[in-house]
């Protein structure tokens, strides 16, 4: 993983970058008194941000350090026996607070930590949140990314989960063990990422927010994400509230990609504001931003085709073809369209043919509505 610090108008922010309940149709906390931390709010360095607090667990009583120190050593030298077997004699006695202390023991042998956990959660124990947090931040150590998102998933698929409760006490939990147990930054998009998946963007907002004082910016694709989620919203309101967080996280120290402009040229089009779009577009190249892709243009060009502006089309197919980038049949489907619209299914098959001309083949949507344009004029 990759840890970047970010100056932006002499503040600086720790960029992190990771690897990677349906949504409810409005987001009626999403802005509410989330207040992004403004960089004239910040020092000039690192020193401000709040320090990630020191781990310091229950101690065992005596007889809890023996029988911790017991498993523990039994566990660690087991050959090929599962460990429901060589640890039968100790169920009885083992409590769910022994599971942190045994933990701390084998931290370094990763495989064996999972197995340990499995054994404590299939005899029902159900480990505490805390419990959880760290077998988390041990598998984002050991690059797990897929099993601490299957931890923090599970936690949420929870039936009668009061969410608003649990998430404080989840992120609570998290950045709780994060020193002692990881270190591993990456375990906080992941997080961030699992809320943007189960549909809690109005917490996953929140979370981002929270980080900002520990001084860490969630990553970039991890925002994205939370964009693209809001952007799919059927309402204006959830198009509206992904213009707002893509200029308030670039504030704070997002450095947004080519796939977070696409995302706000999808969503200005959608709201029918086409130039804007247009504008982003040409900003994007001309300000150093990032580099437009096909999907760029392809957006563009797919709003200029239903706001029926033709001309401007030709210009940005024109104008793609200098910069080496080929319009792919999600483009060539948009001008087909555009022109079979207005009765121009001529015109419609000679775009077809001088496009088959330069290599690119189409699909049989494109077909598909070429042949319906012609039925219509008979």
């Amino acid at each position: 993983m990759k840890r970047r610090a970010i100056s932006l108008s002499g503040h600086f922010f720790y960029q992190v970058f990771s690897y990677q309940r349906c949504a409810s149709n409005r987001f009626p906390f999403l802005f509410r008194n989330c207040l992004v931390q403004k960089l004239s709010s910040l020092s000039s360095s690192t020193s401000s941000s709040r320090p990630f607090p020191d781990y310091s667990p229950k101690k065992p009583t005596i007889r809890d350090s023996e029988l911790v120190h017991h498993i523990s050593t039994v566990i660690k030298q087991r050959r090929s026996e599962p460990l429901r077997r060589i640890l039968k004699p100790y169920e009885s006695k083992f409590r769910t607070q022994h599971l942190i202390w045994v933990l701390m023991n084998i931290k370094n042998d990763y495989k064996l930590v999972l197995d340990f956990f499995e054994w404590v959660c299939l005899r029902r124990c159900y480990p505490s949140l805390e419990a959880r947090c760290i077998v988390i931040q041990i598998a984002v150590s050991a690059k797990d990314s897929k099993m601490a998102r299957r931890l923090i998933c599970d936690f949420w698929m929870k039936p009668n989960l009061d969410a608003s409760l649990s998430f404080a006490h989840f992120v609570e939990r998290l950045i709780y063990t994060y020193k002692e147990w990881g270190s591993n930054p990456c375990v906080f998009d992941i997080f961030f990422e699992v809320l943007v998946e189960v549909g809690m963007l109005d917490e996953a907002r929140i979370f981002f927010d929270k980080m900002l004082n520990y001084g860490l910016v969630i990553s970039v694709e991890s925002c994205n994400l939370f964009l693209s989620r809001l952007s799919n919203n059927s309402d204006s309101d959830g198009l509206e509230m992904t213009l707002k967080s893509f200029k308030e996280f670039s504030q704070v120290g997002v450095c947004w990609n080519t796939a977070s402009h696409n995302i706000m040229i999808h969503s200005l089009c959608r709201l029918g504001k086409v130039k804007e779009a247009h504008h982003l577009l040409l900003q994007m190249e001309l300000k150093g931003w990032c580099t437009p892709d096909v999907i760029s243009y392809s957006t563009v060009i797919n709003g200029y085709c239903n706001a029926g502006e033709l001309q401007i089309v030709l210009k940005l197919i024109e104008e793609m073809q200098m910069k080496g980038l080929k319009p792919n049949p999600f483009t060539l489907n948009s001008i087909v369209l555009s022109l079979c619209k207005t009765g121009k299914v001529v015109d419609a098959e000679r775009v077809l043919r001088e496009m088959m001309r330069q290599g690119i083949v189409p699909d049989n949507v494109v077909y598909t509505t070429l042949i319906d344009g012609f039925c219509k004029v008979g």
